[in-house]
């Protein structure tokens, strides 16, 4: 059956429109055009993600010279996991969270050291970064000792940008 009308053409009902404003109305929900391409909007399979992908690992290295090794899980913005450096020194129970592009991880070291790593608010574009991603810098700094103190910046891996998940 052909439809009398074009896109273009075809009257607007006005529950119709009540119901689009509703949609677009909910918080946290996603819409994308419809599969088939023909405009409407459609509610996505899942809500915006609040934070990126950070789980995996993360080779962190410093400005002083250190690199940290970091295995991450990830459930939403919580993470955990492992960490090395220097070979002997360990940390068994990294600790921290991921708020839109930001990191924050607690590794308290088996030398004694605590590390607060905090990435900048917002990925960085690298050399080797494409359209949607970025490398990811920040600071960290001894909690126990507070004049050690470090910039970073994770090696050999890109993250995707929030606003394209």
């Amino acid at each position: 059956m052909t439809d009398r009308f074009s896109r273009a053409e075809r009257p607007v009902r006005l529950e119709d429109l009540v119901a689009q404003r509703d949609l677009l109305s909910q918080p946290d929900l996603v819409v994308r055009p419809d599969a088939g391409g023909g405009g409407d909007l459609t509610p996505a399979d899942a809500p915006r993600p609040r934070a990126i992908a950070v789980e995996g690992d993360l080779k962190i290295v410093q400005d002083n010279g250190y690199v940290a090794h970091v295995r991450l899980h990830q459930d939403g913005q919580s993470v955990w996991g492992t960490a090395s450096h220097s070979g002997n020194v360990r940390c068994d129970d990294v600790t921290g969270t991921v708020v839109g592009e930001q990191l924050s991880l607690t590794i308290a070291w088996n030398n004694g050291t605590r590390g607060i790593y905090t990435s900048d608010r917002h990925l960085h574009d690298g050399p080797f970064t494409t359209f949607g991603q970025g490398i990811m810098r920040g600071k960290t700094h001894d909690e126990l000792h507070p004049g050690q103190h470090a910039r970073w910046e994770v090696h050999d891996r890109v993250f995707t940008r929030l606003d394209h998940m």
